[in-house]
């Protein structure tokens, strides 16, 4: 049974772990224009659908891929179910979700304000890694981000064989990071269960992205809720120009 976290402590943390997808960047910043590209591609088989309706129809078959599915069965899921949804779809799954993939690297942008909340942990030597519930394509999207500071650790659940919530990918983490205060380590992340459960399991301070499918539900479980990292920035660091 989670306890109501306590009032944020604005003081600057000791280090910060961010998930990655939704969280780092912003889903409909990205797949917005995927699906769009894939949506104009196909529009003969949409039989005059909304854009609106087919992104909100795509967003629900992610929302029931089963918890734990390895990348490439999941891009297969999610294909086989829009294909059911629109048997007129052309083009084999391979080549769709090679596009998918080529696509979502090509779109792939830092969340404003973020590149700027890294240069203030970077200049007050605070750590911060990544934690995410993936394969090793998350590295690719990182490399695409281009950001320039790099983490001090990034965990791949699909590598470690440990998934969010779970304490030990915390620990991990936490641990490569090196000798920090636990009170005042931070988790960021934009799903209540896995991000913000998770690093509170493990006496974290956390933080929830809310502007994501997954956040929904999740404000009274975070010790403090954001929609940008710039909220995060004047909380810890003020208003002032770098």
């Amino acid at each position: 049974m989670h306890t109501m976290p306590a009032p944020f402590d604005s003081t600057p943390p000791s280090c910060v772990l961010f998930d990655f997808d939704g969280t780092m960047y912003a889903f409909d910043d990205v797949y917005m224009r995927v699906w769009r590209d894939l949506y104009d591609e196909q529009a003969a088989a949409l039989r005059g659908v909304e854009f609106q309706a087919f992104y909100e129809r795509v967003e629900e078959i992610y929302s029931s891929v089963p918890p734990r599915t390895e990348m490439e069965e999941e891009h297969q899921f999610v294909f086989n179910e829009m294909k059911r949804a629109w048997p007129g779809m052309t083009g084999s799954n391979e080549r769709l979700i090679e596009d998918y993939l080529r696509r979502s690297i090509d779109y792939m942008t830092p969340r404003p304000g973020l590149e700027r909340l890294l240069g203030q942990l970077h200049a007050r030597d605070i750590p911060w890694g990544i934690i995410s519930n993936h394969d090793s394509r998350n590295r690719r999207k990182l490399e695409a981000m281009d950001l320039q500071y790099k983490p001090a650790t990034f965990m791949l659940s699909m590598e470690v064989g440990v998934w969010k919530p779970d304490a030990r990918i915390f620990e991990m983490a936490l641990e490569e990071i090196g000798d920090v205060d636990r009170s005042a380590a931070v988790m960021i992340g934009d799903n209540h269960e896995a991000d913000i459960a998770g690093g509170r399991s493990v006496g974290m301070r956390t933080v929830l992205m809310n502007d994501s499918v997954f956040s929904v539900g999740g404000e009274e479980l975070a010790d403090m809720t954001i929609t940008g990292f710039e909220e995060l920035h004047a909380a810890w660091f003020g208003e002032q120009d770098d």
